[in-house]
């Protein structure tokens, strides 16, 4: 092995001693992943100033190499990310994903460094590709990562924390920067197919690159074209997820940890106490083709109840068998709601990429990277429904039994006032005695079919610029300058095309009784017409627009000679302009639709002017235990169009110090900003749904049922006979929220710390280890009032208040018989008001030497390389300064499962034309965060904690000749199944974390030309 590739793999390399003293052993983690080909005199993410290494960047770099891409088998990088230890799956940015996001969002694949995206789209980590900004998407202008073409990736370094001050806004968790290759010539033929174990469905990808240097090797153009398809696998295929799972004490014979058993009738408290154990019965939705209907009276009357007993109904809810009404039978009568759903969404992708350059002259070269990507993903889902819906009939409903007609004509009697019910864009009155009754409603309309949501997104980008080197101004000052000026712009429209709904409005009308004439819609079982179906059927369509412009110039050399070396320095300037637009259709804008949540338009802009600089100064050098001390510092003035914003500072500084060759400390602080952006700001009203929201006032609630907490429930809206039932919440009751913008939101702010040592001892050549501590805070968070609706009603309901009129408790909104349903949410509006927290320890070792055989070739190589992530806090403020701890937790608060511990290591063994790869990824346990934010005991759930999973992945490659290399590997060798804790976000599990599905499989083959 080369002294140069030696020192290459040295230079990616973060971190330090104290664990490798302790023994280096694979359990050493988070050393930079290796990359191909020397690093000379390159600007390294985290800095725009050259260094020779990335060794002498001010910040930790983890680098994320070719090889390693190309091994794992990834097709789409949110992968390889996801699977790193810096990075927290995406709840809503991953190809499970398969739900619509009100305002614009679905479809697309986000990065969610240090867990600091909110489990979403939060664009907290800064995407770039050759160090300039990418595409972005939505009205979040946050960077899909759909459009980065994996196949033209040199290596991928990453930055944690704060690089605002080198980058400007959104750089709060830190710094994704893809390198792409350049200088390509020949051509390269790439293709692959990956499949799994569960369902053999495939997934295809093939590439084209093509390059030339011309003008005696002036120039150089290479073009890139690149085609994706992946088949969808519906949740049906996999059989974790066949059925719906509801917690429930079951029978301990019967019991299964992925599967329904027999409910004992015990509650949960009384679980272990009855002999049962906390388990899953099969579970559904209440919203069935024939429906299920209550009779909306919170009071007591008699000849209700003997009406009711005549019509064969009971006292709760009913349904029909054809025409007769009976009282309904759960969970017989509940709707499978996994059948026909994604869990994986099919995805179709387009793109072209081309990088150019041109040396015009000694001192100037002009460069530009153009990008086209056209990408289409299809959501699909169970039927629509209007679930624990109030809706008016007629008293005298020609479709219903005299006996049922009666049980109307009482409950119209039994009306007091004006009663108002919403339905879409129209408002609908009762009053008693009017020939109008209220039902709540759920039925599933499965005459309309399955919704689909088909997303197309088009992205294009255009930087352009010109370099070079202009030499000294003098002797001894301003020396080797360079400068960088270029222009970027970025357009993407997101259109969505919405099917298998019905309008509320036209359900409404169509129940009722039209100039004497018989309801079009029968809805008293599975009895609707094609009439109605005609009626009723819309078709929906929504648009989002997002561009951004820009413009930077820098100027970098060395200021002076200082004793101890260079100083170098970095100035410039920086423009951006964002704009984007969200425009639904008249029936999103309106509330129309069933089984989509409605969101209002959205229109802004912002727009950035700046100045930046950054400076490199050794201070001491060649003395008694200082090799080189080195300090660095960055500032950037940043003056916003926003009021809430106005001009503001972000800085950093920092110092290396290499006492020996052998070890280095580094340490930095940096202060860094984000924006609000578009969404935030201007963001129209929205409606969505966060899954495992538990009401404390429904049915679902597990916890103590105290008197204080029944009190509170009645003092916010819900009739004392429903608390504690699932007339207020059952299981599949999912809890609706709306958030919109606010345009006087103001910056987040971040500080950041890190410090780590690296060791690089030459008495054991080829091994490097490093322990980078990091620490970021960030304060004025922007979210939705509280951080989610589940910490919301936990505020209220669970945290020791009382009153009503707290403020957690106002935004709660119930209809009358206390169910947090359409129209009635919780309102959260975007507020300044989360304090976020994160530390914890990168750790990481990597060691490489020659064996001393080889048994193909005349040499080999073997590189063990460990990375790992100790995180030591994970924490939010919010708005009332509640605490929420998630760090090792998961849940409806927490979201995505963040262990403490996370690792990845591989064994990497190159001999001559053949190369294998063993890789070790580790997910540290994680509880249900019931237990520790609720005090609900882990024997009153089901799969509370979620175990160490270890999973290994097997690959190699074998060049067959200098133009051909196959590639093939397998992931999760031997085939753990996911998780099926009680709460999860998708499909019975979190398959944004854990592999969803068994054994996968690729295969590659790559030809080029010499």
């Amino acid at each position: 092995m080369s002294r140069t590739m030696l020192e290459n793999r040295r230079a990616r390399l973060l971190c330090g001693t104290a664990m490798v003293v302790a023994g280096f052993a694979l359990c050493a983690p988070s050393v930079a992943q290796t990359s191909q080909g020397a690093i000379e005199s390159v600007v390294v993410t985290g800095s725009r100033i050259p260094v020779s290494s990335a060794f002498d960047a001010p910040t930790p770099v983890s680098i994320i190499g070719q090889e390693d891409i190309k091994m794992s088998g990834t097709l789409n990088v949110e992968n390889i990310l996801n699977q790193s230890p810096q990075f927290t799956g995406a709840t809503n940015g991953s190809p499970s994903s398969n739900t619509q996001q009100a305002n614009g969002n679905s479809g697309a694949a986000y990065a969610n460094l240090r867990n600091l995206n909110s489990g979403s789209n939060t664009p907290r980590t800064l995407v770039l590709v050759n160090g300039r900004r990418w595409t972005i998407n939505g009205t979040s202008l946050a960077t899909d990562l759909n459009t980065i073409p994996a196949a033209l990736i040199q290596r991928t370094e990453i930055v944690t924390g704060g690089s605002s001050a080198v980058y400007g806004s959104d750089a709060i968790a830190g710094v994704i920067n893809f390198v792409m290759k350049q200088d390509f010539t020949g051509a390269e033929v790439d293709s692959q197919v990956n499949f799994d174990s569960y369902t053999a469905t495939p997934e295809y990808s093939f590439d084209v690159t093509v390059g030339s240097n011309f003008d005696h090797d002036r120039g150089n153009v290479a073009v890139s074209m690149d085609y994706l398809n992946r088949g969808g696998i519906r949740q049906s295929q996999v059989s974790y997820a066949k059925y719906p799972l509801n917690e429930s004490c079951v029978t301990a014979a019967s019991w299964m940890r992925d599967g329904p058993g027999t409910a004992n009738g015990a509650s949960a408290a009384n679980c272990a106490a009855s002999g049962g154990r906390m388990g899953f019965t099969q579970g559904g939705s209440t919203s069935s083709p024939a429906g299920q209907f209550n009779a909306i009276f919170t009071g007591t009357d008699a000849t209700l109840a003997s009406l009711k007993a005549a019509a064969g109904i009971g006292t709760g809810s009913f349904t029909f068998d054809g025409t007769t009404a009976r009282p309904v039978n759960n969970p017989t009568d509940l709707y499978n709601l996994t059948s026909q759903n994604y869990m994986q969404i099919p995805q179709e992708r387009w793109m072209i990429n081309s990088f150019a350059h041109y040396d015009i002259a000694p001192w100037i070269t002009a460069y530009a990277e153009m990008h086209f990507s056209n990408n289409t993903v299809s959501v699909q889902l169970t039927p629509s429904n209007l679930g624990g819906q109030s809706i008016l009939v007629n008293t005298n409903n020609p479709y219903l039994s005299p006996a049922m007609d009666a049980v109307l004509v009482r409950l119209d009697q039994l009306e007091t006032g004006t009663t108002n019910i919403v339905e879409g864009s129209k408002t609908y009155t009762t009053t008693p005695g009017d020939g109008l009754a209220i039902l709540q409603m759920n039925r599933r309309f499965v005459e309309l079919g399955n919704r689909t949501d088909d997303d197309n997104r088009v992205a294009w980008r255009f930087a352009g610029g010109f370099r070079g080197d202009i030499g000294n101004l003098s002797d001894n000052f301003l020396k080797d300058l360079s400068y960088d000026v270029y222009y970027d712009y970025a357009r993407t429209i997101d259109t969505n095309w919405l099917s298998g709904v019905g309008a509320r409005s036209a359900i409404q009308d169509a129940i009722l009784s039209q100039n004497g004439q018989a309801p079009v819609c029968d809805i008293f079982g599975p009895n609707m017409s094609a009439a109605c179906v005609k009626k009723v059927g819309i078709t929906d369509q929504y648009t989002t627009k997002a561009e951004q412009a820009g413009a930077v110039g820098s100027l970098s050399g060395t200021a002076f000679d200082a004793p101890a070396g260079p100083v170098q320095f970095n100035l410039g300037l920086e423009w951006r302009f964002d704009a984007a637009q969200y425009i639904p259709d008249q029936y999103l804008a309106t509330g129309e639709p069933t089984g989509f949540n409605y969101s209002y338009p959205t229109k802004g802009n912002t727009s950035v002017k700046e100045v930046f600089g950054e400076l490199r100064a050794p201070v001491i050098k060649d003395v008694t235990l200082i090799k080189s001390l080195t300090v660095n510092g960055a500032f950037r003035n940043s003056s916003y169009s926003l009021s809430g914003v106005g001009s503001v500072w972000t800085y950093s500084a920092g110092a290396d110090w290499k006492v020996v060759d052998d070890i280095a400390f580094r340490g930095q602080f940096q202060h860094a900003i984000r924006a609000p952006n578009v969404g935030e700001l201007y963001g129209g009203s929205a409606l969505n749904f966060q899954s495992n929201t538990i009401d404390p006032c429904g049915g679902q609630y597990t916890g103590a049922h105290t008197a204080a907490l029944q009190a509170l429930c009645v003092a916010t809206g819900v009739p004392a006979g429903n608390v504690w039932t699932n007339v207020v919440q059952d299981a599949s009751k999912l809890v609706g929220y709306t958030s919109g913008g606010n345009p006087n939101l103001a910056q987040e702010a971040s500080d950041t710390i890190t410090f780590g040592t690296v060791l690089t001892p030459r008495f054991v050549p080829g091994l490097q280890a490093s322990v980078d501590f990091y620490s970021i805070d960030i304060k004025g968070a922007i979210g939705v009032f509280g951080g989610s609706a589940n910490a919301v009603l936990n505020n209220c309901y669970l945290s020791g208040n009382t009153s009503a009129a707290n403020q957690n408790c106002t935004v709660i909104n119930r209809d009358a018989s206390g169910v947090i349903t359409a129209p009635y949410y919780i309102n959260l509006g975007n507020v300044n008001a989360t304090f976020l927290k994160t530390e914890g320890v990168d750790v990481g070792a990597a060691y490489m030497f020659d064996p001393g055989f080889a048994l193909i070739g005349t040499d080999s190589t073997i590189t063990v390389t460990s990375n790992w992530t100790i995180a030591t806090e994970f924490k939010s403020v919010g708005t009332t300064g509640i605490t929420t701890g998630c760090l090792g937790r998961f849940g409806g608060t927490c979201l995505e499962p963040s262990p403490n511990w996370k690792g990845v290591s591989n064994i990497n063994w190159h001999d001559g034309p053949l190369t294998l790869n063993l890789r070790w990824r580790f997910i540290g346990a994680t509880t249900d965060d019931r237990n520790g934010l609720q005090g609900i005991p882990l024997a009153a759930m089901t799969n509370p904690v979620i175990p160490i999973y270890n999973y290994f992945d097997l690959s190699g490659s074998y060049d067959i000749n200098e133009n051909l290399t196959a590639t093939a590997g397998v992931n999760n060798l031997f085939e753990l199944e996911p998780p099926t804790p009680a709460k999860t976000s998708y499909g019975n599990t979190w398959p944004a974390t854990y592999d969803a599905f068994g054994r996968t499989i690729f295969i590659n083959l790559t030809a080029r030309t010499n």
